[in-house]
């Protein structure tokens, strides 16, 4: 009890700082549309990708720049890709379009002149120039790097329209659906929340979660791990620790354990690892890449590589320290918006340092209960709660990018 008023108290002083942060922005802002001009050559900050790291900065820097610049967004997708519900969305039909969140509109309020928003992808990077794959080429004054992070899906999706990412998940309900025996690799939140979302919609369903540590959700705390455990168990989910199965591309088959025993299946998922979209940054500074492939940066989140200072890099593709979550990710690209105005003005730049509170989660657990986990490396409190609600959290995401309510039907079709 004392743990968790702890972390409550440290909580609520959180809270408040980032109120009166927001609320300092916000006047910010308002003066900044009162200030800033337009120009016919601007000097470019370019930002290579949109999704919560470089949405979130390129918002900051449209709003903060001084005149004469302006930001300009570089994203491939179609629509803002809301990573967190896919999960849910490839096990639970009807909303899985949800996910999908029109961009543009989390810009709206900047200054006329202050932004650009690119549907591209980005071919190539020099020194000076950044080359679409339309053959367009853009000069910039600053680039920042937020390409993420690539998967299979639940994970990622792979798809820059959205009509095939929504096919994908509505593919995968078919197949989970059809599955008698489900297997899911990888015991992070992706492969929790797929396993107890499987199992509590087809309870007479063979689910299995293999996962090659011996701790779930080995990121976080072992509290974590015992919930979710009991979790899996009350729902009838088999999940074997400590193995590494070798996966071919057949359809169905059994997967050998080192105990002698077998796992049938007829559909594997894999919920493993990330490999990070780093490659434009390997053309343009290869000693900035690490042997996982991870761009390496500096505490400012400049890229490992002097003669490079105005080449940043934030969220899931860069080296920083963070928890490679939503949080750690805005709170990066923050620190990289204030580094380029404080860089154009002269000044000293900033330092990022993953703080204690970026590493909570909440996790669904099955499609009727979820969790809120928040440590802060000393002690751990959990929330449990009865409800698993992910349209809500899309509503959430539709607001919060200034896309207006969450539609009542895809607005689409």
């Amino acid at each position: 009890m004392l743990a968790g008023a702890i972390i409550i108290t440290k909580f609520l002083g959180l809270a408040v700082s980032k109120l009166t942060d927001t609320l300092s922005r916000s006047l910010a802002a308002r003066i900044h549309r009162l200030t800033y001009r337009s120009a016919e050559t601007p000097k470019n900050v370019v930002v290579i990708g949109a999704s919560f790291a470089g949405y979130h900065a390129a918002r900051l820097l449209a709003n903060s720049l001084p005149s004469g610049y302006r930001v300009v967004v570089v994203e491939k997708n179609s629509h803002f890709n809301f990573t967190w519900s896919f999960p849910r969305f490839s096990v639970v039909g009807g909303n899985e379009w949800k996910a999908f969140i029109p961009y543009s509109s989390y810009l709206r309020g900047a200054p006329e002149g202050s932004y650009e928003f690119i549907r591209d992808a980005v071919d190539d990077v020099s020194k000076t120039t950044v080359v679409l794959r339309s053959g367009r080429e853009i000069e910039y004054e600053y680039l920042v790097v937020t390409t993420g992070c690539q998967a299979d899906a639940p994970s990622r999706l792979n798809a820059e329209e959205r009509d095939d990412a929504v096919k994908i998940l509505r593919g995968l309900q078919e197949k989970i659906r059809e599955a008698s025996d489900f297997v899911v690799v990888g015991g992070g939140p992706a492969g929790v929340e797929l396993a107890t979302d499987a199992k509590a919609l087809y309870p007479k369903k063979n689910v299995t979660l293999i996962h090659s540590r011996k701790r779930l959700l080995h990121a976080f705390g072992s509290r974590l791990h015992d919930t979710a455990m009991e979790e899996l168990n009350r729902l009838g989910v088999r999940v074997v620790l400590g193995e590494r199965p070798v996966l071919t591309d057949e359809s169905s088959g059994s997967i050998a354990l080192s105990s002698g025993e077998t796992v049938d299946f007829d559909l594997v998922v894999k919920c493993t690892g990330q490999k990070p979209s780093s490659s434009v940054v390997a053309k343009l500074a290869p000693n900035a890449i690490s042997q996982s492939g991870y761009v390496k940066v500096k505490p400012t989140l400049q890229i490992e590589d002097d003669d490079l200072r105005n080449v940043y890099a934030a969220g899931d593709v860069a080296e920083a320290g963070g928890y490679g979550n939503s949080r750690s990710t805005m709170e990066q690209a923050t620190v990289v918006a204030d580094n380029i105005v404080l860089a154009i003005k002269g000044k000293p730049l900033i330092k990022y340092h993953a703080q204690w509170w970026e590493g909570g989660i909440e996790l669904t657990l099955g499609l009727n209960k979820s969790m809120m986990h928040l440590e802060d490396g000393k002690r751990d409190i959990q929330f449990n709660r009865k409800s698993a609600d992910m349209v809500g959290k899309c509503a959430q995401c539709w607001k919060y990018f200034n896309a207006g309510p969450l539609p009542n039907a895809d607005p689409v079709v």
